[in-house]
């Protein structure tokens, strides 16, 4: 495993925010069009703090440590749309009015932040970043004025009931298919529409198993959230994830994990255990991590979204 951590700075934490959300799409897009999946061949943070934007990338397989070394010299676009995805992000974030001097000003504030060089962790000796002055008035800003809650799209990755009372010792196995689609899911939805994810859950109880997530949907005129579309993009992650052999991978990851050797590519034993009751060891990944299983479940899940008193919920498998 490699890790790469990158920051850059602005004299304006919106703006900063703004960029950051901006060229985390873009990292997502590189490795998604070389069929390289979250949560299976990497897994990316970005934050923003006191202006900082920072990005933290862990690298899982050969081919996401060889394309990682394009993103600190990434070409991204900086037009219309991408913008108000990116603003859409962050209204859904901080739920808070959003104001600017224009599109051109932020485009050429955005610009001049983007040519600025990235910054490699390994190189950082110390940086107050309380110490960059800061500008008073800024391109791009999170304006005074009456708070915009923010509504909820639900998502949920769900195990058919009778299955998981038959099959119980699947469950830790449907669990680990159920992150690698929900983390796609995410950057499609996100990435698309301009939704913000929220923590997931993973729950398993007497009524339901499956992970859950609650996206933030920012309260805007514009922002219109057609069920039968984010269902779409959707499939198309899922579709995507089981051509490219994502699962398959998946599950020769699994049948070589060692909680001594490799933990950093181990599920967690204690997390695990939390949600399914069930601990289950290297030998154990072994038995139930095999392409018959991975069948025998990809025909009892499904995905399903609500959104207000709506609901729409569809096999993975049909």
């Amino acid at each position: 495993m490699k890790r790469l951590i990158l920051i850059k700075q602005s004299n304006s934490f919106d703006l900063a925010h703004l960029y950051e959300h901006i060229f985390y799409t873009h990292i997502e897009e590189l490795f998604y069009k070389k069929h390289l999946f979250q949560y299976l061949d990497y897994s990316l943070v970005g934050k923003t703090l006191y202006g900082t934007a920072y990005l933290d990338l862990e690298l899982y397989a050969e081919p996401a440590i060889i394309l990682a070394k394009e993103i600190p010299n990434l070409t991204i676009r900086l037009d219309k749309d991408n913008i108000a995805i990116a603003a859409s992000q962050i209204l859904a974030e901080e739920e808070a009015p959003l104001s600017s001097l224009g599109y051109e000003t932020v485009r050429q504030a955005l610009i001049d932040l983007h040519n600025q060089t990235w910054q490699n962790a390994d190189n950082i000796e110390l940086i107050d970043t309380k110490k960059v002055r800061k500008t008073t008035r800024p391109a791009f800003y999170i304006a005074e004025g009456k708070s915009l809650p923010a509504r909820k799209l639900q998502f949920g990755v769900t195990l058919n009931k009778d299955f998981v009372i038959q099959h119980r010792v699947l469950i830790p196995l449907f669990r680990q298919f159920a992150w690698l689609i929900m983390y796609n899911i995410h950057g499609a939805l996100s990435d698309r529409y301009g939704y913000y994810s929220t923590r997931e859950n993973f729950k398993s109880t007497k009524k339901v198993t499956g992970l859950f997530n609650a996206f933030k949907v920012a309260d805007a005129y514009d922002n219109d959230v057609r069920l039968s579309n984010n269902l779409e993009a959707c499939q198309e992650v899922i579709q995507s994830l089981r051509q490219y052999d994502a699962f398959t991978r998946h599950m020769s990851v699994l049948r070589n994990i060692s909680y001594y050797n490799r933990p950093n590519l181990a599920p967690s034993f204690e997390e695990n255990y939390e949600d399914t009751h069930i601990l289950i060891g290297p030998k154990g990944w072994q038995k139930i991590a095999t392409q018959e299983n991975y069948e025998l479940l990809m025909k009892h899940m499904s995905i399903e979204l609500k959104f207000g008193h709506k609901k729409v919920s569809q096999r993975i498998v049909n």
